[in-house]
């Protein structure tokens, strides 16, 4: 689940460096072919893992996750930039669903406990359940966040790079700070239902307000670019590295709530080799 989300971010990034150039800003070359090697290079990394773990992503998956990376890749200086931006959403989109799928997966109640019903009970009391809300909000939830400002970000570079708002594409963004700023709020409001438990292993929590006040500032800054009459002022990569900071750090938040399920989900396993081998 985590290296298939490790995946996302370079291919996010890649779609907002690649929508850039496709704009007409050359300086951005370097980081597609950038992105573009560490792509693959975690399409072979997550293929390995996968192998190894016996293989919880089924090969179904794992071939439509690769054909829609060579799709994104395939003579992509002459793609429109309205296909170059659906084949990498429709890429992080199918990367979401198989989220869900693997997440459900790892939280599934253990195997094998159908006869002991009192370490059942406590598998899923102690450990799954309340790991159920953290995965929902700090992971699926914030990566769909997540995703709606790299679309953002993305579009929003382009538009700087071509020096004005495209109708169309100002309407989409129009439409994804509404929908971000309306899931951000539910994303807030059920933070503060997240055991407190797990609280002082995600410290990235704590820099939000922080990041919020950079994010409150890109939008601005965005927004006043899209509604003044004036060609764009801010330079596209300013802004690019912008929306990248303040994805980053939430993205830091999904990366410590992943790594507190895997710690939890360790230590449930250790308790249940303990428990079984007291019985025998």
């Amino acid at each position: 689940m985590v290296t298939i989300l490790n995946l996302s971010r370079f291919i996010q990034r890649h779609r907002g460096a690649t929508l850039a150039l496709l704009g007409g800003d050359t300086s951005f070359r370097n980081q597609v072919q950038a992105l573009q090697k560490q792509t693959s290079a975690q399409f072979e990394y997550l293929q390995c893992l996968n192998n190894s773990a016996g293989k919880p992503l089924a090969d179904n998956d794992y071939e439509q996750l690769t054909l829609g990376w060579l799709t994104i890749i395939k003579d992509w200086e002459n793609d429109d930039l309205h296909h170059s931006f659906e084949f990498h959403s429709h890429l992080l989109e199918l990367i979401i669903r198989i989220t869900r799928q693997l997440s459900e997966q790892v939280l599934a109640t253990p195997a094998g406990l159908e006869h002991n019903e009192a370490l059942r009970s406590r598998a899923d009391n102690s450990f799954t359940y309340p790991l159920h809300g953290l995965v929902q909000t700090c992971v699926i939830d914030l990566y769909e966040l997540v995703e709606y400002l790299a679309r953002i970000r993305g579009i929003g570079t382009h538009m700087a790079v071509i020096g004005h708002t495209d109708k169309e594409l100002g309407a989409r963004v129009t439409f994804w700070l509404q929908e971000f700023r309306y899931r951000k709020e539910r994303f807030d409001q059920n933070i503060q239902l997240i055991s407190s438990q797990y609280l002082p292993c995600i410290p990235g929590l704590k820099s939000l307000p922080n990041l919020n006040m950079k994010l409150n500032y890109f939008i601005s800054l965005l927004g006043h670019e899209m509604d003044s009459e004036r060609t764009f002022q801010v330079p596209s990569h300013k802004l690019f590295l912008m929306g990248t900071e303040i994805i980053d750090g939430h993205l830091a938040v999904m990366d410590q709530a992943s790594a507190v399920v895997r710690d939890q989900l360790y230590a449930m396993n250790q308790m249940m080799l303990e428990r079984l081998s007291a019985d025998t």
